[in-house]
């Protein structure tokens, strides 16, 4: 099945938001991930049809793949920056791997305009980074993922997780970062294992709590923001 590559975000923080593909996700050790499926080693033409749709229209981009920014081919960095000049984008987005920390500001000046970037922390509890494989180390604090990112990932619903290291992680992005996403995790190929007890929990007590934050994009299905 074809992928959902471009959509527009009309709320919160609007944007226009692109899935590209780069040419694999050079951490794949998180357990509970198969995104790293999504990759090729020329993705040019590919995201080169999906670049053509941006307009301009919110002034803001944000741009995803299966990894790390770092990973896009050099003609897709290239053709993103002509996308950003020629369309007037102020604000770009791009997600990386908590490895790339040291690389964030060389990579910005590949592009003439302000640069954010988030990171997949998915939680604030060391111990369960730890299970999930994340690359984040358990010394790693809030305070020194701020200094690199200003936007964070959060995944819940996992067995192992419990209501509390939920409500923990969300008060801890909410304090320290500008931007969040909760991500209810969905079965994939892993074998990671979804609590639905907790899922529903979260639905039906914590999502209204957490929608009140304007800094908060809430995640049901991996679709909600309209691609993939």
């Amino acid at each position: 099945m074809d992928l959902i590559r471009y959509s527009k975000i009309d709320t919160g923080m609007k944007r226009e938001f692109l899935l590209l593909q780069g040419t694999g996700c050079r951490w794949r050790k998180c357990s509970f991930c198969d995104y790293h499926l999504d990759r090729n080693d020329d993705p040019f033409e590919l995201n080169k049809s999906v670049l053509e749709s941006v307009t301009g229209e919110y002034g803001t981009l944000d741009i995803i793949n299966s990894g790390s920014a770092m990973e896009f081919d050099e003609r897709t960095i290239a053709l993103i920056a002509e996308i950003v000049k020629e369309k007037s984008i102020k604000d770009l987005w791009f997600e990386t791997h908590w490895m790339y920390r040291n690389q964030l500001e060389s990579f910005s000046s590949n592009f003439p305009c302000k640069v954010h970037y988030r990171t997949g922390v998915e939680s604030f509890n060391p111990e369960l980074r730890m299970k999930w494989n994340k690359g984040i180390g358990r010394d790693v604090t809030p305070e020194m993922i701020r200094r690199y990112y200003e936007g964070i990932c959060l995944l819940v619903g996992v067995k192992g997780q419990t209501k509390e290291d939920i409500i923990s992680s969300v008060d801890i992005a909410e304090r320290y970062f500008d931007y969040y996403s909760i991500n209810l995790f969905c079965p994939n190929t892993t074998d990671t294992e979804r609590d639905d007890e907790l899922a529903a929990i979260f639905i039906n007590e914590l999502v209204p709590q957490f929608r009140k934050s304007r800094k908060a994009e809430i995640l049901i299905d991996n679709t909600d923001l309209g691609v993939g």
